[in-house]
This record gives C-alpha cells, structure tokens and sequence, in this order.
C-alpha cells in the first residue's frame, strides 16, 4: 500500500502545479483520478484553494499599510500570479497554514477567513503554455478518448516567447493565433482564429455542495505594435460550452452547429482589441449550469472585424492569448 505521508505530498505537488500553470496533460490525469476517487483528496484540494483565496484576500487589505520588500530572486522565478508568496510574511503565513493541513487540520478553520463569506471558487483548469506541444492540432476535439484529445485544436497557432515587444504574462511562453484556418479545412471565408480544450469537470463539480454553480472562462489577450494593417479591426472572443457527457458521439469533422445544438449551456463574451494599444487585456465570460454539466469546451478566438470578408484566410501578424482559466462558482448559503 502506498505510504500515506507520500500521497499526500504528491498531491500537493500536483495541486501547485495546476495551480501555477505548469501541470502536464499526465499529471492533469492523474490528479483528476485522485481527486475523483478520494473524498479526503477534495477536501485537501478544496482547503488548499481556500488557502490561495484567504493569503491574496489578507494580502491585498495590508498592502496600503505595510510596505514590504520584494525578495528579487525569489519572485522572478515565480509565475506572477503566485509573486506574493514570494513576499516574507506571505511565505511564512503559507508555511504555518500547510502544516496545519498535514498536522492538525481544524487549525485553518480557526485563522482562516473565507473569502466572499457564502460564495466557493473551486478552481478547475489553467494554461500559461509552459509545457505541451509548440502548436495546435487541426480541428474541433471529439472526445477526451480521442488521441489529441485533452490537447488545444483548432485553427493555426503556435506557442512562443516574447514576441514583437509583447511579454507572457507569466512565465516564459504564449499561444500566438496565426491564420483563421488549418491545413486541410483552408476555409477561404473565415475571420475567426479558433483554439478549443476539453475539459473534464466531474471531479471538481463533486465538490460542489448542492448550490447554485456556474462556471467562468479567463483569458488574457494582447496586440504586437504591428499587429494590424491600415483599416483593420480585431476583437477578441471566448467562449464556453458545458457538456452531460464526454463527445465522443460527436461526427466527424465536428461542426460548431453540431456544438450549439448539444450543449447543456454555454456563455460568449466578445470584446474589442484596439490597435496600437500595448498590455494584456483580461476577458471573462461566466455561464450558469444545470445539474447535469459534467464536461467542459473551452473555446478562445482572435476574431478580424474588419475586413469581414475576404478571398483568403485571415493572417494574425500579432495576436496572443496567454493565462487561461475555468473555474466553479457556488453559492452556499449562510454556513
């Protein structure tokens, strides 16, 4: 039998990793089957989400009023969404409250505040494109049992490091959009540069505690300096589908229809990119879920507006997405 002790801390391990973007597809397995098979690993996943939420929330109420220095070398080597950990009373804050995880787990529950009072965020999914494949694979996905099914698909795009002047915004790598098509559709007529994931919700919606849930897609999006031509328009796009059931009963090729048609729910948010502006720009699109969600779509576009149409495809000279993330919001009640 495995030894306990070490369980737990490959849990952790993993849990940090999702957390900080960098978990492999393997690892995204494995935790998803530890979570869905032991009660005790929810509870440790959701008190470690607790954790984040309550270290940021106590973080961001004393910043005004206590000045404290960042420690370099420590911070640069972290993703900027975790950097405050890199703060000193964070640090040792953080450490105090996962030995009480390990060692006496009512402790937390003493000198923890929960954030929002009667609201939960189980965090589900992030991507920064650290690990993974260098591009995406043609067309929808079909099915998390499909080959290249727990990768990004879509249309033409590649991942990269700073690129024309624009940064990731954290860590070292970004998906840049490059045509509205793929080989093998060389759909003429298309504007719309899609990338899509598939995602497998089942064990995080298990921690859900009967509620009213909803779930919210966060992408963040960036123009180059010379990301468009004389006349041009970009906005951006993303978009979510929830799903009774994995699609491996989806045809082949998987048409959007056939997507719309089938979901159980879906949101869509579309917002400008304004040319010559540099810095990311944050989109979020939320959509309320029936009992019956259980999987995931994530679908993320860099759209040309103007011109609508033209007689090839369009050509994304500039166009990133980077920090994707899903994520649950419940609606406990007063506890």
């Amino acid at each position: 039998m495995p030894d306990r002790a070490a369980c737990l801390s490959r849990l952790h391990d993993l849990i940090s990793r999702h957390t900080d973007g960098l978990i492999t597809p393997e690892e995204h397995a494995e935790l998803t089957a530890a979570l869905a098979a032991d009660s005790d690993a929810r509870r440790v996943w959701f008190l470690r989400n607790d954790i984040d939420l309550g270290l940021m929330a106590a973080a961001e109420r004393s910043r005004e009023e206590i000045v404290v220095p960042e420690m370099p070398a420590v911070a640069a080597a972290l993703p900027q969404r975790n950097r405050l950990l890199a703060k000193p009373g964070i640090a040792v804050a953080a450490a105090g409250l996962m030995i009480g995880v390990c060692g006496a787990s009512a402790v937390w529950a003493l000198t923890l505040p929960r954030v929002g009072g009667t609201d939960a965020t189980i965090p589900v999914f992030s991507e920064s494109f650290e690990t993974g494949p260098a591009a995406t694979v043609g067309g929808l996905p079909r099915g998390l049992t499909d080959p290249d099914g727990t990768l990004w698909r879509g249309d033409d795009a590649e991942v990269v490091t700073t690129w024309h002047q624009v940064e990731p915004v954290a860590g070292g790598r970004m998906l840049r959009f490059r045509r509205s098509t793929f080989a093998g559709e060389d759909s003429p007529a298309s504007a719309w540069g899609d990338v899509y994931r598939l995602v497998d919700a089942r064990p995080f919606l298990a921690i859900s505690e009967g509620g009213p849930v909803s779930a919210r897609l966060t992408a963040s999006f960036a123009l180059a300096p010379d990301a468009c031509a004389d006349g041009e328009a970009y906005s951006a796009s993303v978009r979510i589908y929830a799903f009774d059931r994995d699609i491996t009963d989806s045809p082949d090729p998987l048409p959007l229809s056939w997507v719309l048609d089938n979901c159980v729910a879906s949101g869509m948010k579309k917002v400008p990119l304004v040319c010559g502006e540099t810095g990311w720009q944050r989109v979020s699109v939320d959509a309320s879920l029936p009992p019956d969600a259980k999987f995931f779509l994530l679908h993320v576009s860099a759209v040309r507006d103007v011109p609508r149409r033209s007689s090839d495809p369009a050509v994304f000279r500039g166009h990133f997405v980077d920090d994707i993330s899903l994520e649950l919001h419940e609606s406990r009640g007063t506890r």
